[in-house]
């Protein structure tokens, strides 16, 4: 199975979440930058105040990483988020990332089920894009072994969108082929993704939609493309490579 998602809804809930401004950026309570209140019902509609004074609230400061700690029955994770910056990115990025959280929380569906976080983090923090990669760890009552899953956002700071592969280049299928090509070529320099599966890298945008924006180029996280002793493989395809099918300018911006 391809161990990979995008986000895709919210779960109603209890949860522990950091408290957060209507913005949806963790903020500081209780002089600590760890303290935590309970939320009842929604955690994607419910809106803790900020704390007043928090230098995090502060509009002109940088971005920062910090995370989100949601924690209930079967599941504990640490989710990538940033505070300062720019209010409108900070938020598209912070909800869009506790969105594809709970799209794995949601899917405990039995006693026995969990869902754990991995290896998450905000990978990238430019001069006008941030990048947040998920990591989500499934262990299901009826399998012999658990499951980890790739989930991943990347935000214009300009514009405070998302960017997709749509966004990305200027015409998707052209873009799509160059993917393909390319991180095959990547593919098959890793050894430990040995007899993986062709088929799991056609130009297709499935197959390409779980990525996050470096300076040093875009980073494909292909899930589990070869065994799951291989684990989920990844590869970083260089900007150098895809600039004959970027929309102009826009290299600039996933570069930064």
């Amino acid at each position: 199975m391809k161990k990979t998602a995008a986000a895709l809804g919210a779960l109603a809930t209890a949860a522990v979440l950091t408290a957060c401004g209507p913005d949806g950026s963790p903020t500081t309570g209780a002089g600590s930058p760890s303290a935590t209140s309970t939320v009842a019902g929604t955690p994607s509609t419910s809106t803790p105040t900020s704390v007043a004074g928090s230098p995090q609230a502060d509009p002109t400061a940088p971005f920062t990483a910090t995370t989100l700690h949601l924690e209930g029955d079967g599941y504990k994770l640490d989710v990538p988020q940033v505070a300062g910056g720019n209010a409108d990115a900070r938020t598209e990025f912070n909800v869009a990332m506790q969105d594809a959280a709970r799209v794995w929380i949601g899917r405990i569906s039995s006693p026995g089920d969990s869902v754990t976080g991995g290896d998450s983090q905000v990978v990238h923090i430019g001069a006008h894009v941030l990048s947040g990669h998920l990591v989500t760890i499934m262990y299901s009552a009826h399998a012999a072994h658990p499951n980890s899953f790739d989930s991943a956002h990347v935000t214009d700071i300009e514009t405070g969108k998302a960017i997709g592969l749509p966004e990305l280049f200027t015409d998707l299928q052209q873009g799509l082929n160059a993917l393909s090509t390319a991180a095959e070529t990547l593919v098959e320099q890793n050894p430990r993704a040995t007899g993986y599966d062709r088929g799991q890298l056609t130009p297709v945008a499935e197959h390409f939609q779980t990525w996050v924006a470096t300076p040093e180029g875009m980073r494909i996280y292909l899930g589990e493309i070869a065994s799951h002793a291989a684990g989920n493989i990844d590869v970083t395809v260089p900007w150098a490579a895809l600039d004959s099918v970027l929309k102009p300018g826009m290299r600039a911006v996933v570069s930064s």
